[in-house]
């Protein structure tokens, strides 16, 4: 009889026991090929288990094809090939440990949202609607542009809130501005240089270097990305962050909008990359149309998250193809799957078509607005020298200090707790005459905006 060692303190289920050793003694060579086993009745017999716990382990055994049951003969070991039997010792892997976050008590990060507003009783409550029933078909594969309701629902959006001339046939949906990228590339194919303002959003510049695109800086100026040097260039594409350019804060006045589509038509290759970035939020005044919306050529291919308005969690992006690239798309990308989760994309869909994006991106947009004009009120009340640009809408201003050491100023800074971001860290070609520096406030409260304002003009006081 096979001897099999049980012990039941061991947290492994005994049927896992017993598998185990007999997978062992057949891997050494200790139960040859063709060896009977004991019936699976005699075997719990032996063992003093339930015959329920050797019929697991026999069938855990046949199922992995180390031995085979025969009808009416019983259980018999299968001729067996492993890399197992040449001993190839193992190296112990070092545990990978998760890297938390710096708490960092006043972080003027431009990343980010205000998560103690997320809609938690409503996404949840969606959830559980989508999921009360066995819907298979969210288990199934879905079209690989997104699902159509999910499509209609961000088309009408844009069409309302952002001018955008667009169809469901245009929109591709992407996990993720990285997929959209990828899928663009895909289209366009290799050799393609983009033009990309300098400064810009790393992430953008990241993934596009990443990819294989040729990447061309281009200098910005007081309206945005300088389109005089842009022709200088060779570049066939331009990325542009027209609605509140990252990091600068600029706004694209329709002049140079219209210049950049006059670019853009010269010749036929060259299209039009707008990350309609921050463009939900706006404080004063109407939002801006996209320049999507002003071009009648079908030169701009329009980018869009939902990250930055709902939650970084919900990797939901689109992009809105001319119309002349959407049999393109068909023809290069139909092979690859939607990215984003069937559930997640019903979730989205009812949140839009239900009303509650709207009441929550009104409601942030109000909170972000205390955030913003406290940071203006407080700097502009206790840092009477410092210049403020890039206000009135997105999730942060630029703060030019006027000092001459930056490093002591961001090192007694960061001694108080106190974070800001150089926005010459964001240059990849090239440095700004003057140092400024980026400071965000969505994820902070306003009694610490006001504190850590408190602290930064304390340190001025102290270098000056």
């Amino acid at each position: 009889m096979l001897i099999v060692g049980l012990d039941p303190s061991k947290k492994e289920p005994l049927y896992e026991q017993i598998y185990t050793c007999i997978k062992e003694e057949i891997r050494t060579g200790a139960l040859p090929f063709g060896s009977k086993l004991p019936s699976a009745r005699r075997m719990a017999k032996h063992l003093d288990v339930s015959r329920n716990t050797v019929d697991l382990a026999y069938g855990q055994l046949v199922a992995e094809g180390y031995i085979e049951s025969k009808p009416k003969r019983g259980f018999y070991v299968c001729q067996v090939e492993e890399l197992a039997a040449l001993n190839i010792p193992i190296k112990k892997e070092e545990e990978e440990t998760e890297v938390k976050e710096e708490i960092i008590p006043f972080d003027f990060s431009p990343n980010g949202v205000d998560m103690t507003q997320f809609p938690y009783h409503i996404w949840r409550k969606i959830l559980k609607e989508i999921m009360i029933d066995d819907n298979s078909e969210l288990f199934q594969k879905g079209n690989y542009q997104g699902d159509l309701e999910l499509r209609r629902a961000i088309m009408y959006y844009l069409r309302q809130s952002r001018g955008v001339h667009v169809n469901t046939n245009q929109i591709v949906l992407g996990a993720g501005m990285e997929n959209l990228l990828f899928d663009l590339r895909q289209m366009l194919g290799n050799h393609q240089i983009v033009g990309i303002e300098n400064p810009v959003y790393p992430n953008a510049y990241a993934i596009l270097n990443e990819l294989g695109f040729g990447i061309q800086p281009v200098s910005m100026d007081e309206d945005g990305l300088s389109v005089s040097e842009l022709e200088k260039t060779c570049a066939n594409l331009a990325y542009v962050t027209p609605a509140h350019q990252y990091p600068t804060g600029v706004v694209m006045p329709v002049g140079r909008r219209s210049q950049l589509i006059h670019w853009a038509k010269e010749k036929e290759e060259r299209y039009i990359i707008e990350d309609d970035y921050d463009s939900e939020f706006r404080y004063h005044g109407k939002p801006i149309p996209a320049l999507q919306g002003l071009d009648q050529s079908d030169k701009v291919i329009y980018m869009g998250t939902f990250s930055k308005a709902i939650a970084p969690a919900i990797r939901i992006s689109y992009m809105v193809l001319p119309q002349k690239l959407v049999p393109v798309y068909k023809e290069k990308c139909s092979a690859f799957s939607c990215s984003v989760s069937r559930i997640d994309q019903r979730i989205l869909t009812l949140f839009l078509s239900e009303g509650h994006f709207e009441k929550h991106l009104n409601r942030m947009r109000n909170i972000y607005k205390e955030k913003h004009d406290c940071l203006l009120k407080c700097m502009k009340e206790m840092l009477v020298d410092t210049k403020i640009s890039g206000q009135g809408s997105g999730l942060h201003v630029i703060a030019d200090f006027n000092i001459s050491n930056d490093v002591s100023f961001q090192q007694k800074l960061e001694a108080e707790g106190v974070k800001i971001y150089p926005l010459s860290k964001y240059y990849i070609q090239g440095k700004p005459e003057k140092e400024q520096y980026i400071l965000g406030f969505t994820r902070m409260e306003k009694k610490d905006i006001i504190e850590g304002t408190r602290k930064m003009k304390e340190v001025l006081f102290q270098l000056n």
